[in-house]
């Protein structure tokens, strides 16, 4: 029966500090709200509510995987230790940022990359002009 709680009790905690992330984030990272619409402030707290409930969900797999390692012939992967990094990074608060950010530097790869294919410049085009 003792065991039967654990799960449950993680996902209260888990809950709570999500919740507790997706208010707070703006007073946590210091981001003024003072004159964003509703939609915006409902947008960053879905998306450090998640970001934050994905790290613990991320934690929950990691713990539930060492829990199998330990005491059997396997070991642990380094995709374990990933998935123990996401979570601290998740459960923390910085997994929205790290997300957003990534996505925003494949945008600026991707546009340095099209914009180099538009605009190719050859050494043929400055001894041409010469």
């Amino acid at each position: 029966m003792c065991l039967q709680i654990w799960p449950v009790v993680f996902a209260l905690v888990a809950i709570v500090f999500s919740v507790f992330y997706g208010f707070k984030a703006f007073d946590i990272f210091g981001v003024d709200h003072t004159d964003k619409p509703a939609a915006w402030k409902f947008h960053q707290f879905w998306l450090n509510f998640a970001g934050s409930l994905a790290g613990w969900l991320m934690l929950w797999v990691a713990v539930r995987r060492v829990c199998l390692v330990v005491g059997s012939d396997h070991a642990l992967k380094m995709s374990d230790f990933i998935l123990f990094l996401v979570a601290f990074v998740g459960i923390t608060g910085f997994l929205p940022l790290s997300v957003v950010s990534f996505i925003e530097g494949i945008r600026d790869i991707a546009a340095r990359v099209w914009g180099a294919a538009r605009h190719p410049k050859r050494d043929d085009d400055r001894t041409l002009g010469q």
